[in-house]
């Protein structure tokens, strides 16, 4: 197989000799066993140092051997290394082993993940050393994953965890290049930061100074009012804002309104939701365009709510099309992320996975969980990225998706939502967040699907997801930073994990055969 993982293993023992003596050919069975049984996965390759040493030495039980077996693990290349425990070992031989390899891997650019293996003689206390060895290694911030099982080659779950971190492994030695071209394009950018805080979201914040020191990104403060001042003077009124209107007098809003009223699924008129609303709505989307532009802002967010929301029209539109490669009029555009209520982790999130991936991204809140059906409802208050529609660049057969209904009663002055289902495939969901003011990166592996029969209904007219994803609902409930979640339409978990490694920030993947986390 040619995607096949190259995995390393060390296998540790006691550093007592006599004890070493009285272990040593049981735990080189059991080795043999695991090697055997992981390689008939056809997934990876095992790189056995051993091979190259006699006798006792054969284990890594003197600091002596642990520099020469880590080294030439080095040398190998391997992707990540197994710390193989079947009996009592001394845990500084693994802090040993792990800070050679990540010395020697990071000379050539290379990550050092690492799987803990444990338990596989009950009657030998090999999760004690395993557990001993993996606490040692937090201690020191190095991530680790650890997996018990009493009998590998008959433990098919255990199995698919090595096998996930196999993959893990090889995705991240493959996306490392990627990883620093993501970080090197970042640094030097800049947020525009429209508006401000929205409806006292605290999460939605973010310290400029911190933004800088770790992300090289700017933020620039620019008011909502620029958006009403350009958009106004592409609509004359007849008697002020939100009249009726005279005259449109920049083109690209008639040949939007009119692309959208020709391939959208329906627009659904009703009471302030006028063909006027719609004009004007997108004339804040062409107005807030020409701000990118003037500004060489490349991603933002809008804080809407609530003086937009109350007084003059929703930024929906603004806020779906932006994060899109097709403008409402079907022109082709340079995808530029837009945060609902100006949450500026979420938008930095949605940038870091737009550069890793080149695709579109979805900005999405946290709406039901259902246990039953064990699906996740995500749903925004007015705007999914159409992309997603049918996950292609097709902008009219996504359209023909989407209904432009009217915007719910939490908004006075009215809008038009952008109504969809998202399109069933793999998706990686993550969000940026802080604990005690240092950040870490919440990722989560899953899959949209199709709407469920008897789905609870909860706003009308806004766009809904339904995920599914790999680890229990409470955990992610508990763990996720916010109600904000974004979306890529791609597995990109080892790409996220390498890029929160070099930019020095803590992770957790939650994944019930990886869950593999670092923090900082």
């Amino acid at each position: 197989m040619a995607n096949k993982a190259k995995i390393g293993i060390l296998d540790f023992n006691d550093e007592r000799e006599h004890v070493l003596q009285g272990t040593f050919e049981n735990a080189q069975g059991l080795k043999k066993n695991v090697v055997e049984t992981l390689e008939k996965t056809g997934e990876m390759d095992i790189i056995d140092p051993s091979e190259s040493f006699t006798r006792f030495d054969k284990m890594v039980w003197r600091p002596e051997i642990v520099r020469k077996q880590a080294r030439m693990l080095a040398r190998a290349g391997i992707d990540g290394v197994i710390f193989h425990y079947s009996v009592w070992a001394s845990p500084r031989l693994a802090r040993l082993a792990a800070q050679i390899l990540i010395r020697e891997n990071k000379k050539k650019n290379k990550s050092t993940p690492i799987v803990v293996l444990t338990n596989l003689a009950p009657q030998q206390p090999g999760m004690v050393g395993g557990m001993a060895a993996a606490g040692g290694l937090d201690q020191l911030g190095i991530p680790n994953f650890r997996i018990w099982s009493t009998k590998l080659s008959e433990d098919s779950t255990k199995v698919k965890q090595v096998i996930a971190f196999a993959r893990f492994a090889r995705d991240r030695a493959r996306t490392s290049a990627s990883a620093d071209e993501v970080i090197e394009r970042l640094h030097g950018q800049i947020y525009g930061e429209i508006g401000g805080r929205s409806i006292q979201i605290v999460t939605a914040e973010a310290d400029p100074l911190q933004w800088s020191r770790i992300f090289g990104v700017d933020i620039q403060p620019i008011g909502q009012a620029e958006i009403i001042r350009k958009a106004n003077q592409m609509i004359q009124w007849s008697k002020g804002i939100n009249s009726e209107i005279v005259s449109i007098k920049d083109e690209r809003i008639s040949k939007a309104f009119d692309f959208l009223t020709r391939y959208t699924k329906s627009i659904n008129y009703d009471d302030k939701f006028s063909q006027g609303k719609l004009k004007y709505e997108l004339a804040c989307y062409y107005a807030t365009q020409d701000i990118i532009a003037e500004n060489d802002l490349d991603f933002m967010g809008i804080k809407c709510q609530p003086e937009m929301s109350e007084y003059h029209v929703t930024q929906c539109l603004t806020h779906a099309f932006s994060n899109d490669n097709r403008g409402p009029g079907g022109e082709e555009k340079k995808v530029v992320v837009c945060a609902c209520e100006d949450d500026k982790d979420a938008a930095l999130t949605q940038q870091i996975m737009y550069l890793l991936t080149g695709k579109p991204t979805m900005f999405a809140d946290f709406r039901h969980l259902d246990p039953e059906k064990e699906i996740l409802y995500l749903v925004n208050c007015g705007a999914h990225t159409p992309w997603f529609a049918t996950r292609t660049d097709d902008v009219e057969s996504n359209l023909d998706k989407i209904s432009l209904d009217k915007q719910a009663f939490f908004y006075a002055a009215c809008g038009a939502t952008v109504n969809f289902d998202a399109a069933p495939g793999p998706v990686t969901g993550a969000r940026l967040g802080r604990k005690n003011g240092r950040y870490w990166m919440n990722i989560v592996p899953g899959e949209f699907v199709e709407r469920p029969p008897d789905t609870l209904i909860t706003t009308p007219g806004w766009p809904h997801a339904f995920m599914r994803f790999r680890v229990p609902m409470e955990q992610l409930f508990r763990e996720h930073p916010c109600n904000h979640i974004q979306i890529v339409a791609e597995d990109c978990v080892a790409g996220l994990v390498e890029i929160c490694e070099k930019l020095g920030i803590g992770y957790k993947v939650q994944d019930k055969n990886l869950e593999f986390e670092k923090t900082v």
